[in-house]
């Protein structure tokens, strides 16, 4: 482990994956008595790990409503709430990507784990709600390759898909 540390105005999230390492790492003889250093350095890393859910999170949603967007019938009226939606999760990545460039490092591997989470809650929306449109969306889609592409179109805030 190197002697610097990463600063904390930096990057809070590879700040706290870095002080639970460090934590952990104290030689026991030297840890000052009575400090819990198992479980505190647990609490950092997992308060690390909450940002990161976080912005795994946003990402499926915002599959999620690009998927809509594009192959959903639903009147126009829904498809504006979903690019507001879609518009919010931009705007709270980039908060959490500007906190922790880190996790924005890791963005293409968070939209690829999240994809087939996505596609799979768009399919049983459409299989209740529009059945005649699995045939197209499963004929654009694969489970196991994003439709859209991290930078280009999941973040950027002017890019849409071509609705339904």
């Amino acid at each position: 482990m190197p002697d610097t540390a990463i600063p904390y105005e930096q990057d809070w999230y590879a700040w706290t994956q870095d002080q639970a390492a460090r934590l952990r790492a104290w030689p026991e003889a030297l840890r000052p008595n009575g400090l819990d250093i198992a479980n505190l350095a647990e609490e950092v890393a997992d308060m690390g790990g909450s940002q990161r859910r976080t912005v795994q999170s946003l990402l499926y949603q915002a599959l999620l409503h690009l998927l809509k967007i594009e192959f959903h019938p639903a009147p126009a009226t829904a498809r504006h709430h979903w690019a507001a939606e879609l518009a919010n999760c931009r705007t709270l990545l980039e908060i959490e990507f500007r906190d922790s460039p880190s996790l924005r490092a890791r963005r293409q591997d968070f939209v690829d784990a999240a994809w087939p989470r996505a596609l799979r809650q768009l399919r049983r929306q459409l299989r209740e709600e529009a059945p005649d449109r699995l045939p197209t969306l499963d004929a654009a889609t694969r489970a196991d390759a994003p439709r859209y592409d991290a930078d280009r179109q999941v973040l950027d805030e002017e890019w849409l898909p071509p609705a339904a």
